[in-house]
């Protein structure tokens, strides 16, 4: 799968997104503490980062 393919298949257009990943996660924190519980919040997103993490090592060793 090309880098392009990969992000087409994981990008949702529904929502917005930021200049880079440290800004995307300081965006999830700042809402994350808006709520009754930060932690959970906090450990879904890190669950879809490290997701989205091994997807892309999978597409590397399966272009080698």
């Amino acid at each position: 799968m090309t880098p392009h393919a990969l992000a087409e298949s994981i990008r949702n257009r529904l929502f917005a997104d930021r200049a880079n990943f440290d800004d995307a996660l300081d965006y999830a924190y700042s809402i994350a503490k808006g709520t009754d519980n930060p932690a959970a919040v906090m450990t879904a997103v890190m669950v879809v980062v490290n997701t989205l993490a091994n997807y892309i090592e999978k597409t590397e060793v399966d272009k080698v």
